[in-house]
């Protein structure tokens, strides 16, 4: 069973960069400051509302919800319904392995994978996944 997920982002002014969650983990993605993914500064990014959707990851199931986004959310070309303005309602999408994930005019991809095990000691003093660690971003070493 596979205990991270890696978004890499294919396309748009993000290109390359890497996102990784270990673990149960509540994730929003858009362009406030706030957000755990922060998809910022460029024209382009516009496309991405403030607080555009939101990753749930309880391993081995990923879900995606719409946060009402101007764009929408598409999981491999599909739109995902936006959650209700009072949060009622089952409006969530079942990523799995592969699948694409586009966020305005981002596309990223999805990949399940087993990372090395907590604790593990990658050299230089530092460490792979802490017990408390749920997110890596552009980490040096392949997630």
């Amino acid at each position: 069973m596979a205990t991270t997920i890696r978004m890499t982002v294919l396309t748009g002014p993000h290109m390359g960069r890497k996102f990784c969650f270990c673990g149960p983990v509540r994730c929003v993605v858009g362009r406030a400051s706030d957000c755990c993914i922060q998809l910022a500064g460029t024209t382009k990014d516009q496309l991405i509302s403030r607080r555009h959707c939101q990753i749930l990851f309880d391993p081995p199931v990923l879900r995606v919800q719409d946060l009402g986004s101007r764009n929408g959310t598409f999981v491999n070309g599909k739109p995902v319904t936006p959650v209700a303005s009072d949060g009622s309602g089952d409006h969530d999408a079942v990523v799995n392995n592969g699948d694409l994930l586009t966020i305005g005019g981002t596309t990223v991809r999805v990949d399940f994978i087993d990372c090395a095990p907590e604790g593990r000691h990658i050299g230089g003093g530092a460490y792979f996944w802490q017990e408390s660690d749920t997110t890596r971003i552009d980490y040096p070493v392949r997630c």
